[in-house]
């Protein structure tokens, strides 16, 4: 009796304890800055400049490299959802956000853009005269401008066109009354949409495809767009959805089994050559288990200890690291580092460590390079727009 006792105790502490929210209380985490959010996007921008290290850098593809290539981009595009979208959205409030993409990331892009073509023409110093250095120059920025890739550039360009299809569709959602809820059930059914729309495309576009289907594909970085805007709507339709999905994820109970379905699908989905399906597959699981960790610590965030600071000023300011850590990225491409490659090659135990060592160097750096910046404010606003 006394043992039937002590287990019915037992399970039942154990069963409130897995049932119960794990990190402080959730139900206030629906409006206003979500400090947790901002770390989670600094987090998320050290895995950029770490994957750019080691595969735009040093030229070498580990097998943590491409476990971060799984998710990286598609939580950037979910956090970028996320707070673009917005459920009270009128006429003035669209026209604000739209030029505020179109001044404060289109144009700062394009002038840094512009730039890195000349430091990277000035730095391989690949001419003989001042004439054969012009010319090279402008050949480069229509070349890379015209490509898909546009010398690592293509994320914020291709981040302006998302939003700019989105802020409309926001925009009448929000005159037609249409709730919360309904909204985030339409942006899930876009996401959904996006997703077979992809599968379209990659099943038929090749080298043979039209000419000017290749053309627009390249100027509007439409392999980039199709495959990342399904995060973007997922992040906006997650913001609809907040206040029961931080109810939900809080849970210990979530947690185990988040962890448990993380475990089980980045165990058995390739590294290279991931089919469509598994990658979508591998990302949701990624941004899942990256919301589900960070919501846990979200006291964390909320504190004033330096790290958790650190994280969040990266977070708040990354779009100046972005566009900024490429001409570092594009610098050590050229440094002869054997040593480096070879301390990286000799296991994850030694790679992660180092590399993120480097990537906080580097956006550090870039940081401090962006406060230089703002010494001189006139220079600052025209890059910047701020």
């Amino acid at each position: 009796m006394k043992l039937n006792l002590h287990l019915r105790q037992f399970l039942s502490s154990t069963a409130s304890y897995i049932l119960s929210p794990a990190g402080g209380k959730s139900e206030t985490l629906s409006e206003g800055r979500l400090d947790f959010i901002d770390g989670l996007r600094g987090i998320t921008m050290l895995m950029v400049v770490y994957w750019h290290i080691l595969v735009m850098s040093l030229n070498v593809t580990t097998y943590t490299a491409m476990t971060l290539q799984l998710f990286r981009m598609p939580l950037f595009f979910f956090v970028s959802g996320f707070f673009a979208w917005s459920l009270r959205y009128d006429a003035s409030k669209l026209k604000k956000r739209l030029s505020n993409r179109w001044h404060r990331q289109l144009v700062p892009t394009v002038i840094i853009f512009v730039a890195f073509i000349i430091f990277d023409l000035l730095w391989a110093a690949n001419f003989n005269n001042i004439g054969e250095c012009l010319g090279n120059l402008f050949r480069s920025l229509g070349k890379n401008a015209l490509s898909e890739f546009k010398s690592g550039y293509w994320f914020t360009f291709v981040l302006v066109e998302i939003f700019c299809i989105f802020a409309p569709l926001n925009y009448l959602l929000s005159r037609s009354n249409i709730g919360r809820r309904t909204q985030g059930l339409i942006f899930l059914g876009i996401a959904l949409s996006c997703t077979l729309i992809e599968g379209l495309f990659s099943a038929n576009y090749s080298p043979e495809s039209a000419g000017w289907i290749k053309k627009a594909t390249e100027i509007f970085s439409l392999t980039h767009l199709l495959k990342y805007q399904v995060f973007f709507y997922l992040g906006a339709a997650a913001r609809a959805f907040d206040k029961a999905i931080w109810q939900c994820l809080s849970r210990r109970i979530s947690i185990m089994a988040v962890i448990a379905l993380t475990i089980a699908v980045y165990y058995f989905t390739p590294r290279f050559h991931v089919p469509l399906p598994a990658f979508y597959g591998a990302a949701c699981t990624g941004i899942l288990f990256s919301l589900t960790l960070f919501l846990a610590f979200r006291n964390f965030f909320t504190s004033s200890r330096g790290a958790a600071q650190l994280l969040k000023f990266i977070g708040k300011n990354t779009l100046p690291i972005y566009l900024l850590h490429y001409f570092i990225i594009r610098m050590m491409n050229d440094m002869d580092l054997p040593w480096l490659i070879s301390l990286i090659k000799t296991g994850a135990w030694v790679e992660i460590p180092l590399v993120l060592l480097l990537s906080m160097a580097i956006t550090l750096t870039v940081l401090g390079v962006d406060r230089l910046l703002k010494i001189k404010p006139r220079i600052h606003r025209i890059i910047f727009s701020v």
